[in-house]
């Protein structure tokens, strides 16, 4: 008798990372990810791995879909730890399931590197396009980097700053013009740490599996 019927179907996860990310490979390495369904009064805890190694590049990750019938949003959290320090930023990613199994890639932004989203603009030509600037939360004019793409790459990039550059601590946020016209068009995410303050254990959701 096939039990395949019966078996929970899984939510699969792939973590994508820049290519020019190197997981570095000497010292105390660590990957911890959290799970939890959010949309319900209070968090429901759904997994807590941890795993003593890291990697670069791509990698997938699966979880038991337990609901039927309606629609999850999971609150997915995942950090990389080399000697007790984080190597991303400190971001919170959510999946809506409505039925599963289910697939989908959550790029991550490793120090350094800021994955944006960009609300697609119109078709324009490419000097035209959109910029898109990274600055102190509340201060525009004090910026880190100022890119400009075309319609074709400015839905999703990976925006490279330097970490030297950046108040640890500090929250900063983007801002997207569309050139042509000189409208504001929406950047994701929102303010961020880009670095965080240095301590043993900074990540909360280290702090938070620990306790």
């Amino acid at each position: 008798m096939s039990l395949l019927n019966k078996e929970t179907p899984n939510i699969t996860l792939t973590f994508s990372l820049p290519p020019e990310f190197i997981a570095p490979l000497d010292g105390k390495n660590e990957t911890v990810i959290e799970i939890q369904v959010a949309n319900t009064k209070q968090p429901i805890k759904v997994k807590d791995w941890r795993y003593p190694s890291i990697t670069d590049g791509q990698f997938s990750f699966s979880f038991a879909h337990h609901y039927l019938d309606i629609s999850i949003k999971y609150r997915i959290n995942i950090q990389m730890f080399h000697n007790q320090q984080p190597l991303l930023l400190e971001q919170d990613y959510f999946v809506i399931i409505d039925h599963a199994p289910y697939r989908q890639t959550l790029h991550l932004s490793p120090i350094g590197y800021l994955y944006v989203e960009v609300q697609e603009p119109k078709v324009v030509a490419a000097e035209q396009a959109v910029t898109v600037s990274l600055h102190e939360t509340g201060n525009p004019e004090v910026e880190l980097i100022r890119v400009t793409h075309d319609e074709q790459t400015a839905t999703s990039f990976y925006l490279k700053y330097n970490p030297d550059d950046v108040v640890p601590g500090k929250r900063y946020a983007l801002s997207g013009i569309e050139n042509r016209y000189h409208q504001h068009i929406s950047v994701s995410p929102g303010p961020i740490e880009l670095l965080p303050m240095p301590q043993p254990t900074s990540s909360r959701l280290l702090h938070t599996l620990n306790q």
